[in-house]
């Protein structure tokens, strides 16, 4: 406790050993800002602090028990079956692994938003690929950062392919992932290219005032 607190604090956001304990017995609020201070002084994301351990495909987290909501349901055969939900708000709980796909960028939230009286759901055409583009890195810049040349990145471009086909992506949805990645990186650059020449210019405009 004494150390999280002295990282808090290290942080510009202090909070007392006994303030800790108090957040961890439910009993202190937690806003955004402590939210963000705990999640660099323990070094994990927002999102695991806030929706506990992710889940897992192989044996289940025992804090998991504490973080999930436990149901069983008897189904058409009489056999009952045990899920398990993650509450999001008060009256919205869903599966785990939905609600960290939502979390990490992966999928958006459309269905839960049908109304009563419609027949079907679907999302809208670019729906899916404006919350990714909207919530999610551009692919192609983490991986540029892996190789020392452009070798490099192409090597770790091939590597994600294979890797996206071994999930079971298929060769279009990966044709369509890569294009995507590269329209973001080339908005991106340009960005960067048209933000370094305005700072070039500011910079020669007051080179040329202090010279005059």
């Amino acid at each position: 406790m004494r150390e999280l607190s002295a990282r808090l604090g290290k942080l510009g956001r202090p909070i007392l050993p006994s303030g800790i304990t108090k957040i961890e017995q439910g009993k202190r609020r937690v806003d955004v800002d402590d939210l963000v201070a705990l999640s660099v002084a323990l070094q994990v994301t927002p999102t695991r602090l806030l929706m506990g351990p992710p889940p897992t495909e192989g044996p289940d987290d025992p804090a998991h028990e504490e973080a999930w909501e436990w149901y069983e349901e008897e189904d058409s055969n009489g056999e009952v079956r045990s899920y398990s939900a993650l509450r999001l708000a008060s009256e919205l709980a869903l599966d785990p692994w939905d609600a960290w796909t939502w979390a990490q960028g992966d999928f958006p939230l459309g269905e839960i938003w049908r109304l009563p009286e419609e027949e079907s759901f679907h999302f809208a055409e670019d729906a899916e690929e404006k919350f990714k583009a909207e919530n999610q890195l551009p692919v192609l810049r983490p991986l540029l950062h892996l190789g020392d040349s452009v070798q490099g990145a192409i090597t770790a471009i091939t590597a994600a392919t294979m890797d996206a086909l071994d999930k079971g992506l298929t060769d279009d949805q990966v044709e369509q992932l890569v294009k995507q990645s590269i329209r973001s990186w080339s908005r991106e650059s340009r960005t960067l290219r048209a933000n370094a020449e305005r700072l070039r210019k500011a910079q020669e405009q007051a080179d040329n005032e202090a010279s005059s």
